[in-house]
């Protein structure tokens, strides 16, 4: 039996007080690195970095907007490095998103020679991480011409080549469960009314799987915002950048002298949190569907 205690008039059950304590304390720690960044950002140098750490910011007429000002300025490349996180993410999404509908459907609808095989080294690739397969994949890009460039980064992790754990083999399984959800009746119906395959999938599985595909495409398009390591090996010039290896960049040819990295990091969070924060309900709908069948 649950014991329960009384609050202000209200029963509240004691175990469920703790799981709520355990949660906010969690969130917390998960919070914490972000609270201070923010803070960091609208206080002095000295300030920012005092120990211990000042977690919460200071009162609106005491905030320091200067770094803010420094990134809004001709003298650092900001902006251009945002432009080009927003190109090479938008690039490798739209790529993930298309090849992980049309392999997931392949794979949850179609018989073929070798399928279960081919299934589980892809299986398989969600284990291998990027550093494994860099090294072949930088003398690829060198061959083609293309290295120093943002299709350095964004043609392998089109075909997931660039990082077969998440966004290759991830988004092929993620597609292929959800497509297993959906009743065999609807494409035998539609097989009976003249539909091919390929009708049946832009006619009936596509628009039936756009909450799983919205899904996809948020965590595809975080994963590509936050990557530093591919594009820290594949691009050397400055002004070509993505945002996370562009703001280490930063402290180093401008030589700041001061937190603007901070100022920097907060500003970056604001797109990928915008994006999950208006996704998230497409998120909790489609992981629901996946590992139902399979």
């Amino acid at each position: 039996m649950n014991r329960s205690i009384t609050i202000f008039g209200k029963k509240i059950i004691i175990s469920k007080m703790i799981l709520v304590l355990i949660m906010l304390l969690i969130a917390f720690v998960m919070i914490a690195p972000f609270l201070w960044v923010f803070s960091a950002s609208l206080r002095p140098y000295s300030e920012a970095t005092a120990l211990p750490p000042k977690w919460l910011p200071p009162a609106i007429n005491k905030w320091n907007m200067k770094y803010f000002k420094k990134l809004f300025s001709d003298t650092i490349p900001f902006f251009t490095f945002m432009e080009n996180s927003v190109f090479m993410s938008t690039i490798i999404t739209l790529g993930m998103v298309v090849h992980g509908a049309l392999a997931g459907y392949a794979y949850a609808r179609f018989q073929f020679p070798g399928k279960q095989i081919m299934f589980f080294l892809m299986m398989v690739a969600m284990m291998i991480p990027v550093q494994v397969t860099i090294t072949a994949l930088y003398k690829i890009m060198n061959i083609l011409g293309v290295l120093n460039t943002s299709w350095a980064v964004t043609l392998p992790s089109i075909v997931g080549a660039m990082c077969p754990g998440l966004a290759g083999a991830f988004g092929i399984f993620m597609m292929r469960q959800f497509y297993l959800t959906i009743p065999k009746d609807m494409q035998e119906a539609a097989a009976i009314d003249g539909a091919g395959p390929i009708k049946t999938f832009f006619s009936i599985m596509l628009p039936l799987s756009k909450p799983t595909l919205a899904s996809l495409a948020i965590i595809v398009f975080t994963y590509s915002w936050n990557d530093y390591f591919t594009t820290f090996i594949m691009i050397n010039d400055t002004e070509k950048l993505s945002l996370p290896v562009g703001i280490l960049a930063i402290r180093q040819p401008y030589s700041t002298g001061d937190n603007v990295e901070f100022a920097a990091v907060v500003l970056s969070i604001i797109p990928v949190l915008l994006v999950f924060i208006i996704g998230q309900k497409w998120i909790v709908e489609s992981m629901s569907h996946v590992g139902v069948k399979g």
